[in-house]
């Protein structure tokens, strides 16, 4: 009698599906160079960063809402949404509207008064008060020891050059919002900035 081979089967398992477990962020810029690449520098080993810059939308609060309709029709999630914006010549209460609508729509914000270069000034000096803006790219320049522009080659070298400086900068953002006071119109308070905040978060991923 032949001996029937066994017809038992080796169970069907599935397939694993492999899903990115690292932390993610979104994060939306009104600059072209600066922010965006500056945010690519920080190198984390356990998140991952996309930028997206949205510029020439006239005012903060034009860009947050196209930073909302972004949100609203992105196919894809992410774990941490910010907006990175400057005030610029942004009325005062544009800029309150800004900052509320971006937080109402699921937004951390990351913002400078006057500029974004601000956060880079921070760095080497303790700011209170107004600051021209057309003295940003003099003292930069000075205190990088190298021209201070917005181009790429420049954008890329300023992540390193301005690292080991990091903790001095983000005391003396801490230190310039509490001298500023209540916080109950933040679109006057020049100058201070924000950027720290989520410095400060994506260094939790280094």
């Amino acid at each position: 009698m032949t001996r029937r081979k066994s017809l038992i089967k080796t169970p069907y398992r599935r397939r694993r599906a492999f899903r990115d477990e690292r932390e993610s962020f979104i994060i939306i810029c009104e600059g072209e160079n600066t922010e965006p690449i500056y945010f690519r520098s920080f190198r984390l080993s356990s998140a991952s960063i996309k930028t997206i810059s949205y510029t020439n939308k006239g005012n903060a609060l034009n860009f947050v809402r196209a930073a909302v309709g972004f949100k609203e029709s992105c196919l894809e999630s992410y774990d941490n949404y910010w907006v990175v914006f400057d005030k610029d010549n942004t009325t005062e209460n544009d800029f309150n509207q800004a900052i509320s609508l971006a937080i109402r729509n699921g937004y951390k914000v990351a913002y400078s008064i006057q500029a974004f270069e601000f956060w880079f000034i921070l760095h080497y000096s303790y700011h209170e008060g107004p600051m021209p803006r057309d003295s940003y790219k003099e003292r930069l320049g000075r205190y990088l020891g190298y021209e201070y522009d917005k181009s790429k080659a420049t954008c890329h070298k300023l992540y390193d050059s301005l690292k080991p400086l990091q903790e001095t900068a983000i005391r003396n953002a801490v230190a310039v919002l509490r001298a500023i006071g209540d916080h109950s119109n933040i679109g006057s308070e020049e100058s201070s900035t924000t950027v720290h905040c989520l410095v400060k978060e994506l260094n939790k991923y280094i």
